[in-house]
């Protein structure tokens, strides 16, 4: 017998499952609900060197569900330079995580969520150099597979 936990996530990990399903089928139910749509100023990105962290919030949302399905995407530029005497070295490395979640839809139909994703830049540290960050940049692309509602914020 399956704990109320673990029934929680089956159920969560079903629900992910049918909306990439339906996606890559080509029918997300939504195209669905026409007014919702992420807030631009109620999104915010960073990133502490080992995880990406994006806080957003969707408005308008008018399913016939208790949550919808949001897949959040962080990608992280980076532009380090490193120092030995007279060697220097630049350097320019990226990676991306991606998360795709539910998050419940309020009474009021809006979507308040936070997504924590591990992310980590390999090759930013050269030994027996000094480095220094030049430029760092964080994009996180959102989209509500439901309602369709899309989103692309950089930092």
């Amino acid at each position: 017998m399956l704990s109320t936990g673990k029934t929680r996530g089956l159920a969560r990990s079903a629900a992910t499952a049918a909306a990439t399903i339906a996606l890559l089928t080509g029918g997300a139910t939504a195209a669905q609900a026409a007014d919702a749509h992420f807030v631009p100023e109620a999104t915010e990105a960073g990133w502490d060197g080992t995880a990406a962290t994006v806080t957003f919030q969707e408005v308008d949302v008018a399913l016939d569900a208790d949550a919808t399905v949001i897949s959040v995407q962080v990608t992280v530029d980076v532009h380090v330079t490193c120092t030995r005497g007279q060697s220097v070295l630049d350097i320019r490395k990226s990676a991306t995580a991606l998360e795709v979640a539910e998050y419940p839809i309020a009474e009021d139909g809006t979507v308040a969520g936070t997504a924590k994703l591990p992310l980590e830049v390999k090759g930013l540290k050269v030994p027996g150099y000094a480095c220094v960050t030049r430029h760092l940049s964080i994009t996180a692309a959102l989209e509500d597979f439901w309602t369709g509602a899309t989103l692309v914020h950089k930092t």
